[in-house]
């Protein structure tokens, strides 16, 4: 009985709830914060090792948050420390989308592909529900949005109702960042939050008392800390429409100087085509020009002239100089898939095959975009070719597992296709199955694919 009062009394209501947050926060640094394809993080040059390197530290807390469940008192524990943990979670976004602005870049496409897909989908249904879809068009492939997202276009940018951007941009808080988000993060946030309720939760009474101490330290730090990020996107800002009134000027080494410091300070301008482009003249004035710039703005030209496979041949000239550049990996796909597009679209002489060749050079250069699958897998049923649709259809569906929220409406079409070749290949069976899944998300998990 003396031993079941003891544990009893050693199961009260902190440590219980450190304990819980401490396995929370474990989950944290156990799976990732972050998921993308690997094959298309290689053709990019970049990976994920920095953003998923922060669940080591993380991982030291989860074992201070056991440590002082089982052994000292929770009192005792630092609760800065935790609070501190906290702040680089709330931040993750910022860092991804300031400075990596490849992994940035990748989440966005991915993200805005899958919305143009859905858009079609739903303005087309009863079309990409036919299984010979011969009347068909395909919408034109926009260009990839820039990684420089917090423009500060005007005086209006200082007033209330504009600074829901600064969230979404700034520090960004988009869905385009949160479509690749891992569990890893979300378990992070939790247990952190779990830990510091059961570290207040042991001064009973005086936890108020503590938790206003700790905010005394907290709030000036936070403060300083998003005023300091707010100034320099701020201060970029300016440098960056100054360099917009030095090159009206003609003071272009000026311009190129400040240009290639501030790449180096402030990655999102690397994926900027309007910073890209002053930057690729003013070294042309300068006879200081990069080949590879160069090229990348001339195939800019071609591209908005509807001049696609000229600007393909700049861009791949561009991207062979600068294998890194993603700006131009993302233009020389939307360029391939707008000519692919043309093809398809001219309907008293479409060539589907044709088409569907050209949108499978795409994944040379960005392996697994959501755009160029669609199109090849509606290309291959005009075409006839129903089992080639089937397996495009398998590589849609196996991408999607990468991402928070799949596209239901491309998935649907997925297994649509799925089901046509097995009503081809005589397997009524598996025919009803796939229908079942193209209809019923919930039979997604029971998918042979």
């Amino acid at each position: 009985m003396k031993k079941l009062c003891s544990w009893s009394s050693w199961f009260n209501r902190e440590k219980i709830t450190l304990f819980i947050g401490s396995l929370v926060l474990l989950l944290g640094a156990i799976f990732p914060w972050y998921c993308l394809p690997q094959e298309t993080l290689e053709a990019f040059g970049t990976n994920l090792f920095w953003t998923n390197a922060v669940r080591v530290p993380l991982a030291l807390c989860a074992i201070a948050g056991f440590t002082y469940t089982f052994l000292f008192h929770i009192r005792q524990a630092p609760r800065l420390v935790f609070w501190g943990a906290l702040i680089p979670i709330l931040l993750f976004p910022y860092f991804i989308t300031t400075w990596s602005p490849a992994v940035s870049f990748i989440a966005a496409d991915y993200y805005n592909r899958g919305k143009e897909v859905s858009s079609h989908i739903d303005k087309n249904f009863s079309e990409v529900q036919a299984q010979w879809k011969q009347n068909i068009v395909l919408d034109n492939s926009d260009p990839p949005a820039s990684t420089f997202g917090i423009k500060i276009e005007d005086s209006r940018f200082f007033q209330l109702p504009s600074w829901d951007k600064v969230i979404l941009e700034g520090f960004g808080y988009k869905n385009s960042f949160f479509a690749g988000i891992g569990q890893g993060w979300s378990f992070s946030l939790i247990g952190v939050i779990i830990c510091l309720m059961g570290f207040y939760l042991a001064w009973e009474q005086q936890g108020i008392n503590s938790l206003i101490k700790d905010m005394k330290i907290l709030v000036p730090v936070s403060l300083l800390l998003f005023s300091v990020i707010l100034g320099s996107h701020i201060y970029f800002n300016i440098v960056n429409y100054q360099l917009n009134v030095q090159f009206a000027k003609g003071e272009y080494y000026q311009v190129v100087n400040t240009s290639q410091a501030l790449i180096r300070l402030y990655p999102p301008f690397q994926g900027d085509e309007e910073f890209l482009e002053r930057l690729a003249r003013a070294e042309l004035y300068t006879d200081t020009a990069d080949p590879g710039l160069v090229n990348f703005i001339q195939g800019l030209e071609n591209y908005k002239d509807s001049n696609f496979l000229e600007a393909e041949n700049y861009f791949e000239k561009s991207l062979h100089s600068q294998p890194n550049r993603f700006l131009v990996r993302g233009y020389f796909v939307a360029a391939i898939l707008n000519r692919g597009i043309n093809y398809f679209n001219e309907l008293n002489t479409r060539n589907a095959a044709t088409a569907a060749d050209i949108f499978e050079k795409t994944f040379n250069i960005f392996p697994g975009n959501v755009e160029a699958l669609y199109d090849l897998m509606l290309a291959r049923v005009v075409n006839g070719e129903f089992q080639k649709s089937a397996e495009v259809a398998k590589q849609i569906i196996d991408g999607q597992k990468y991402f928070q929220e799949p596209g239901i409406g491309l998935m649907g079409q997925a297994y649509v296709h799925l089901t046509w070749a097995e009503y081809n290949n005589g397997d009524i069976n598996k025919t009803w199955e796939r229908y079942r899944q193209s209809v019923d998300t919930k039979a997604w998990d029971k998918s042979g694919v």
